[in-house]
């Protein structure tokens, strides 16, 4: 019979980096994905609020909410009406060392006391 020690040792030390990068890759995404569910319900927030207490000071008020609540941010661009407000924001993120954008683009309508929120 021969001796199989050490087969184990060499499979282990093969398939770790690989067991090791996947976790990596799982975490990167998961934090892109959470910053990005996390800054989609901000820009919500924000629409909806806004919406429902419009005045003469409420881009302004925008522009510091969003200041406030969402890191990172490229370009901004909004929109406001008394019915409408649109909000398009471009925000940098570093994936595995590399800057990649974001874009949001979401659109709050006021119609007959209700609000109705589309991403764009």
């Amino acid at each position: 019979m021969k001796k199989n020690n050490g087969q184990v040792l060499v499979l282990f030390v093969i398939i770790l980096p690989i067991l090791l990068l996947l976790l990596v890759i799982g975490i990167e995404v998961g934090n892109i994905y959470l910053d990005k569910t996390k800054t989609k319900n901000a820009i919500k927030e924000i629409i909806t609020s806004n919406l429902k207490n419009y005045d003469d000071k409420t881009n302004e008020r925008i522009n510091i909410l969003i200041d406030d609540n969402i890191k990172n941010i490229e370009k901004k661009e909004i929109f406001t009406s008394e019915d409408e407000i649109r909000i398009n924001i471009k925000q940098k993120k570093v994936l595995f060392g590399k800057n990649i954008s974001i874009n949001y683009k979401y659109i709050g309508k006021k119609e007959l006391e209700t609000i109705t929120l589309s991403e764009g």
